[in-house]
């Protein structure tokens, strides 16, 4: 059996843990760490499923991201993290970096885009599985990959995305585009929510053939079919302009190799030392010592 590539898009699972983890742990300087200590619990149990090819991406470009030069909107409801968080992030990757774990962050491009550029590197030859809750993400998926939301342990494979949102993973950017993205701040296009998204894409495969056969839309099985297909003329430049940043870049420029995903573990008295400073319990100092 190929041995699968591990892909874990970490800054889902910090937002996560701060989110939902009590403010109830704080380190010798009496920062707040609960993120921290969520984190590094998430840590433990993900290792101990020995992941031989593994790399945790790190969301940076909070609003340095490309998407945002092309569309200013881009996560704008989003609040930026305040100091206490800022230091969260840097002890959660400081951690990761300490067990050895391959990471990545980068200024200009999110977690999202460091993933699809290492899928796009090793994945053609093994099986990946995207630790994630980000729907995202499902536009990657080949036969073989699935994404694991590691909280819930439920997995998605190609079946499972196009059962969900009634589109084929390679769709899955347009769908966006077309239906829109809250969580993103992502509009749509005007009046045209998921179900109307899913129908235009089934019939159409792409925003691209559909804008080339935009005179067949109002002759399609979909209420409003010729209102759909005004809207579609109107706001093309819009529509456009979401499809150019939720599709997921393959390309950014990394050096970096299939045995850079190897864990390299630190030393045992560096993890102590840091879990010391986070005054973690046994259960945490112990997980994480021994995977040191």
């Amino acid at each position: 059996m190929t041995i699968p590539l591990y892909l874990v898009d970490a800054s889902i699972y910090i937002f996560r843990a701060y989110f939902s983890m009590p403010d109830a742990f704080y380190d010798k300087s009496g920062n707040s760490v609960n993120a921290v200590y969520g984190y590094a619990s998430f840590l433990i149990e993900l290792l101990a499923h020995k992941p031989k090819y593994v790399s945790f991406a790190f969301d940076e470009s909070l609003n340095t991201c490309y998407r945002n030069e092309i569309y200013p909107e881009y996560k704008a409801n989003r609040d930026l993290p305040d100091e206490n968080l800022e230091y969260q992030l840097a002890k959660c990757q400081e951690i990761t970096r300490l067990l050895g774990i391959h990471s990545l962050s980068l200024k200009h491009y999110e977690a999202d885009d460091i993933i699809g550029t290492l899928y796009s590197m090793f994945a053609r030859k093994r099986p990946a599985i995207i630790v994630t809750r980000d729907k995202d993400l499902g536009q990657l998926l080949g036969k073989e990959d699935r994404l694991w939301d590691f909280a819930a342990n439920d997995y998605m494979g190609p079946a499972e995305v196009e059962e969900k949102f009634g589109v084929k993973p390679t769709q899955i950017a347009d769908f966006l585009a077309l239906a829109g993205d809250s969580v993103d701040n992502i509009p749509g296009a005007p009046g045209i929510g998921a179900k109307s998204a899913a129908t235009l894409l089934q019939n159409f495969g792409s925003i691209d053939r559909l804008y080339k056969s935009l005179d067949k839309v109002p002759t399609i099985e979909m209420r409003g079919a010729k209102r759909v297909a005004a809207t579609l003329q109107e706001h093309e430049s819009m529509i456009r302009t979401f499809q150019s940043i939720t599709r997921i870049k393959t390309d950014i420029a990394i050096e970096v190799s299939l045995q850079d995903l190897k864990r390299t573990p630190q030393s045992k008295k560096s993890v102590a030392a840091f879990c010391e400073e986070m005054k973690f319990g046994k259960r945490v100092i112990d997980g994480l010592v021994e995977l040191s």
